[in-house]
């Protein structure tokens, strides 16, 4: 089998066929020890030296996430993707996975990027054009707010969120993309 390859803004995005064994620590069992689970990977490039392998984690005792696994190369700006930002993904009432959307976004405090909520226009910015249309266009099954997918009324009612068939990485991995890599690579927050 061949790995399939998208372009999303300024990356390439390469999904891995293969799903293989993987163990470690899910990121939402905090005083649980080592699970394992199934890796499949997906590799993120872009011309300014990034080369970021990272994974779709599907645990059999926790929620799924997608996760750095290692940064092979790239700028200092990069390191911000090496241990930040895990996506952990939960599922909703007809088993379906649920993304929260949020982007590194650089912090004058902190002098980093942390993960913040963000806007539909904020991520078409980072993006180029509209990550609504591209996730749905290939595989995703909604996009809104939490409000408008789930019914959410709590304070994260309006955080953007997507919902995805188990196991469907390419919108994830594009969400991912958009919400880390890009994020990083385009100084979101610096003004």
């Amino acid at each position: 089998m061949t790995n399939e390859t998208i372009s999303v803004g300024k990356c390439e995005v390469e999904l891995f066929t293969d799903k293989k064994p993987y163990r470690g620590r899910p990121s939402g069992d905090r005083d649980g020890g080592e699970q394992s689970g199934f890796l499949r990977n997906f590799r993120v490039t872009s011309s300014d030296e990034l080369n970021l392998m990272c994974g779709l984690i599907e645990w059999p005792n926790s929620d799924p996430e997608i996760t750095p696994i290692d940064l092979l190369s790239g700028l200092g700006k990069h390191d911000n993707l090496r241990n930040r930002g895990r996506m952990t993904l939960s599922t909703n009432s007809e088993g379906n996975w649920v993304a929260t959307l949020r982007a590194l976004k650089y912090s004058p405090q902190k002098k980093y990027f942390t993960l913040h909520g963000v806007s539909e226009a904020e991520l078409d910015e980072i993006l180029g054009h509209s990550l609504r249309d591209f996730v749905l266009e290939v595989g995703a099954l909604q996009f809104g707010t939490k409000s408008e997918i789930e019914g959410e009324s709590g304070r994260s009612a309006n955080q953007l969120a997507m919902v995805v068939t188990p196991g469907a990485i390419e919108p994830l991995a594009i969400a991912y993309t958009v919400t880390r890599a890009l994020a990083v690579i385009k100084d979101f927050g610096l003004s």
